[in-house]
């Protein structure tokens, strides 16, 4: 009798270790999903169509102006893509060696279907057609972006109206 006690208890052990790791996996695969759509609607939101899991060029650069640093050479160009964190610190996609330059100076990102500039509380500020921003801000094309002793101009093809100043 014991000896049948002791199996039953075995077998509803494992039945509920078998109920406990396909919850678990069933968790992980819906994780996973609910990760691939938040990234889906992220690029959906940024204006990319048929929101697919990976940016595409969209087309718009920072061209160097004048440049202070021996590390950009006027007329340089460099690719926006969906997002750009600009700033003297290691963790930038462009790296700004300037001493006026922040770790995490700018950003640029593109959302709503169109490129924003950012300061990110930088101590000397960044600045988009002479003026310094403390917002969010829409890029239109030919404008002027001043970080340290950098001049950028963004250049897109013409998919935005010429700033208003």
């Amino acid at each position: 009798m014991l000896t049948i006690a002791i199996m039953a208890l075995r077998y509803i052990f494992l039945g509920f270790l078998l109920v406990f790791i396909f919850r678990l996996v069933k968790w992980m695969v819906g994780d996973l999903k609910q990760t691939r759509r938040d990234s889906t609607s992220r690029y959906r939101e940024a204006g990319q169509p048929g929101g697919t899991d990976y940016p595409v060029d969209v087309g718009a650069l920072l061209t160097v102006k004048e440049s202070a640093s021996p590390d950009f050479s006027t007329g340089d160009s460099l690719d926006l893509g969906w997002e750009k964190l600009l700033g003297r610190g290691g963790a930038s996609d462009i790296l700004i060696r300037d001493s006026f330059a922040s770790n995490r100076h700018a950003l640029i990102f593109f959302k709503e279907g169109q490129y924003w500039l950012e300061d990110l509380q930088s101590t000397n500020g960044t600045f988009l057609n002479g003026v310094q921003i403390d917002q969010a801000n829409v890029l239109a094309d030919g404008d002027i972006i001043k970080i340290g002793g950098i001049i950028f101009q963004f250049v897109r093809w013409g998919h935005e109206v010429g700033s208003v100043n």
